[in-house]
């Protein structure tokens, strides 16, 4: 992920010190932090403003990292280190105080590992599908039934997928009532509005927001501009759950996982 030339060491310097307070950086810093001279930093920032890679909220301030340069900042981060970002939560306090400080949005939810076992068909009257740990009941038809013996070896989000695309309401409506009772834990709501600004931020509130995950990094069109979502593996109290972080692209979400990898 970092960069070695020199272009490419000032650009690294810029997002790492911009994460830490949010704070535009100048020349003189990061004349101090590299020790390259400061004439030949503001012919880089010059070029680096030119590809628009940074720009300056004022005339007479530092330089910033655009919302591009963060996505792809995140984007190389994520691919290096996500096979690695499996956390543990051992304390919800914990997580509150980290929504709070690092103004994230968090949804922790289980249903991960909730997969189709086998269908019973009781009396020609309802079809129940066991997932092991929960159960789902439904009104028995032979469409029903046949279809379903489809799905055995399904996860509960996939089976849910196949069912929103074929219009199985009744199947659709009775994994929304499931997926109310697999929410572990949810801090900062306020945040989920500010990253919309409407009612869409109501997608956020409970583990249907699965759906709109296509990878566990997403950016636009999911969320606004400036702002990105992680759908983290991990586990809360010992159960096996989801983890979706959500804020700014400017928020240091290195230091979030850390410091949840160190308070386990």
């Amino acid at each position: 992920m970092k960069n070695h030339d020199k272009k490419g060491l000032i650009l690294d310097s810029i997002i790492e010190t911009y994460l830490l307070d949010n704070v535009p950086i100048g020349s003189s810093e990061l004349n101090l932090n590299l020790c390259i001279p400061a004439s030949t930093i503001r012919v880089y920032l010059k070029r680096l403003s030119d590809e628009g890679l940074i720009t300056q909220l004022h005339i007479s301030s530092g330089r910033i990292p655009t919302v591009l340069t963060m996505q792809n900042y995140w984007q190389s981060f994520w691919k290096e280190k996500q096979n690695e970002n499996i956390i543990n939560i051992t304390d919800e306090n914990f997580l509150k105080e980290l929504s709070k400080e690092f103004e994230i949005y968090c949804l922790v939810y289980g249903g991960r590992n909730l997969i189709l076992k086998e269908i019973f068909n009781l009396n020609t009257k309802f079809i129940v599908l066991d997932f092991k740990e929960e159960e789902l009941v439904l009104k028995y038809t032979k469409e029903a039934w046949e279809f379903l013996k489809t799905l055995i070896g399904f996860d509960l989000f996939s089976i849910e997928n196949i069912a929103l695309r074929v219009a199985f309401v009744e199947l659709v409506e009775k994994i929304a009532s499931l997926r109310q009772n697999l929410i572990y834990y949810r801090s900062n709501e306020e945040r989920a509005y500010q990253i919309y600004q409407n009612d869409e931020f109501v997608k956020l509130l409970d583990c249907g927001v699965h759906h709109y995950f296509r990878d566990s990094l997403e950016f636009e069109p999911l969320f606004k501009e400036g702002f990105m979502g992680l759908k983290v593996d991990g586990q809360f109290l010992g159960e096996d759950v989801n983890i979706i972080l959500a804020g700014s692209v400017y928020t240091d979400y290195k230091k979030i996982l850390k410091q949840i990898k160190e308070a386990a």
